[in-house]
């Protein structure tokens, strides 16, 4: 009789575990499943498509940009605006846009609306090579000449690299060349990431690189660990020219060339899209709409697609 009762309570502890295992695990994926990104922003953008667009011309202006009320303030570097006129992408910009068309190789590089930062995209799903980026040139490299190199979570700076990581600043706020001493430590992997166990993510920690090469300087923040599929191993990178420092990929036509679409705006904040600001796109020297068509505004902040009210116009 009590070898009968052992085994039934046996029973019982080993179908409780099971079920706890169960639970457990259901309630991990459902973390997993519902985990949304720190990045991009709540704020809302309601569009004003201009009365005065027309069929001819090179300067007329498209649409007023707000937010609605409890807004935050957006940093122009995080931000991409584009004008689809009948399917067709326009960046709107305050001077420059990259040039359109699918990344062949493995560094996708896109020009945020600020006209002067880089949203660096890293293909380094192979976890058995690497992959090589040029941050001044935005192009792919090699394995004798390379800036940073990227496999799975691996990054590494390149030889003759000096570096500094500053934690917690936005990366507008970093724009001088630092005095104290950099890291020439171009040996060991980059500790740039946390990983969250209990949703199994990779997040970058926040803070930004400062890089000097032969006295060029530049400054990187990284994004993401993910592309817009939520596919991992493809980080994410933003990256500008710091002081004086020369930024030869915005002088190259193979990647960067004159926006259509010019940004406007009423103060001398070139670093925020304020929340109480009233922005302007207007044509730049390009008759955007030349016959009937579909305007269709879309906004990223940080990647992150931006909800916009009416996003579409159509012009006859």
């Amino acid at each position: 009789m009590t070898k009968r009762c052992d085994l039934v309570n046996w029973k019982k502890l080993a179908a409780t575990i099971v079920i706890l295992i169960v639970v457990v695990a259901a309630f991990w994926l459902y973390l997993v499943q519902s985990y949304e990104s720190e990045l991009g922003t709540s704020n809302v953008v309601e569009i004003d498509y201009s009365s005065s667009i027309s069929n001819s011309g090179t300067d007329n202006q498209l649409a007023e940009l707000t937010f609605e009320s409890e807004a935050e303030d957006l940093l122009w570097s995080s931000m991409e605006i584009s004008l689809l006129v009948d399917s067709k992408s326009n960046s709107c910009s305050f001077g420059s846009q990259s040039v359109e068309g699918e990344s062949s190789g493995k560094i996708s590089s896109k020009l945020s609306a600020d006209g002067l930062t880089f949203t660096t995209e890293v293909d380094s799903t192979d976890a058995e090579s690497f992959t090589y980026l040029d941050v001044a040139q935005q192009l792919e490299s090699n394995e004798s000449d390379f800036w940073m190199k990227f496999s799975s979570t691996d990054v590494f700076f390149g030889d003759g690299i000096k570096w500094k990581f500053i934690e917690g600043n936005d990366f507008s706020d970093v724009d001088i060349v630092p005095e104290s001493e950099l890291s020439n430590d171009t040996e060991n992997r980059l500790e740039w990431y946390e990983y969250d166990l209990s949703v199994h993510r990779v997040n970058p920690n926040d803070g930004t690189y400062l890089i000097e090469n032969n006295g060029s300087w530049f400054k990187i923040k990284f994004l993401t660990y993910y592309n817009s599929d939520d596919e991992s191993r493809h980080p994410t990178l933003q990256i500008a020219a710091l002081g004086n420092t020369s930024f030869p990929a915005l002088e190259n036509p193979d990647l960067v060339v004159p926006s259509p679409c010019k940004i406007v705006h009423g103060d001398n904040d070139f670093d925020n899209w304020n929340s109480n600001e009233t922005i302007i796109l207007v044509e730049n020297g390009i008759n955007i709409c030349s016959a009937e068509c579909t305007l269709e505004l879309q906004i990223k902040f940080e990647t992150i697609d931006v909800k916009i009210n009416s996003p579409e116009f159509s012009l006859v």
